[in-house]
């Protein structure tokens, strides 16, 4: 028969570990919501954020962005300490794997990186231009190509963002030069292709 005493014990054992499992509860809650919160986020571009070129990765700078459920809006986030930014200055480092540059307000999404903890932005898939000295059509099975100078829309105005690349054409006729022309992305992320061309 169990002693007065022994029950105190019991129950005391009882209540401290009924403390301790909710204290690791409430923990796992917040280590989840600091995944999602850490690990994918939209960000507002704030120094443009260059093509990656040899290897290495573009980079820039952005602002994380919170979303207001009721008014549907966006607007800077008010706590980046999880996202290594600096309290006064608020903005994060982003990473670009792309050719294409991200203009300055681009709302972007991006994934942090899990080995190194690099914030990347999604993958760009489309981007205009300008091919100065045009593209050449394909021939058989050997496609043409050429420069592609990459525009953007900065301050309202369609202006040449100082990057370019190499696009390639299916097409068994040519590009002209000074033409405007859309680009994508290829599946394997290596090569880019004119999509669409303006009418000469």
């Amino acid at each position: 028969m169990l002693t007065a005493e022994a029950v105190q014990k019991i129950q005391a054992d009882h209540e401290s570990l009924k403390l301790q499992v909710s204290q690791l509860q409430a923990k796992a809650n917040r280590a989840q919501s600091q995944v999602a919160i850490e690990n994918i986020i939209y960000a507002k571009i704030t120094e443009i954020v260059t093509p990656a070129s040899g290897g290495v990765l573009g980079t820039g700078k952005a602002v994380v962005q919170e979303f207001d459920v009721d008014e549907k809006t966006a607007s800077n986030q008010t706590k980046v300490e999880s996202y290594g930014a600096e309290k006064a200055v608020r903005t994060i480092d982003v990473y670009n794997e792309s050719q294409i540059p991200v203009m300055v307000d681009s709302i972007v999404l991006c994934f942090r990186d899990f080995k190194s903890g690099l914030f990347i932005i999604e993958p760009i898939q489309t981007a205009v231009g300008k091919a100065p000295n045009g593209i050449s059509a394909r021939s058989g099975t050997t496609l043409g190509s050429g420069q592609v100078d990459i525009y953007a829309i900065i301050g309202g105005v369609f202006t040449y963002s100082g990057y370019g690349l190499t696009a390639y054409n299916i097409a068994d006729g040519a590009v002209a030069g000074g033409q405007h022309v859309m680009i994508k992305r290829n599946a394997s992320g290596s090569y880019w292709f004119v999509d669409m061309a303006e009418c000469e």
